[in-house]
């Protein structure tokens, strides 16, 4: 059985939504795994940090907003 990619990364950013909502709202969390990797001003500025710390892996950066839109992001970089 295989776990959908970012999977942990949506669980990790629902288990901490009311918390990031209560400090962030309106901004980009960046989530790798079970870790809330920090909180940037801009998706680029978290897009950013996200390669530059993890490389080219998936990762997540979702706005904190009280009511969900759904997006679709995909990295040229990737190359399978």
């Amino acid at each position: 059985m295989t776990t959908p990619v970012l999977e942990e990364e949506l669980q990790t950013y629902e288990d901490n939504r009311e918390k990031l909502l209560g400090s962030s709202k309106g901004k980009f969390v960046l989530i790798k795994g079970a870790e809330v990797v920090g909180v940037f001003d801009s998706q680029l500025d978290a897009i950013g940090q996200g390669y530059e710390k993890f490389g080219n892996v998936p990762f997540l950066v979702k706005q904190i907003l009280e009511v969900e839109t759904p997006q679709n992001f995909t990295s040229n970089l990737i190359r399978v």
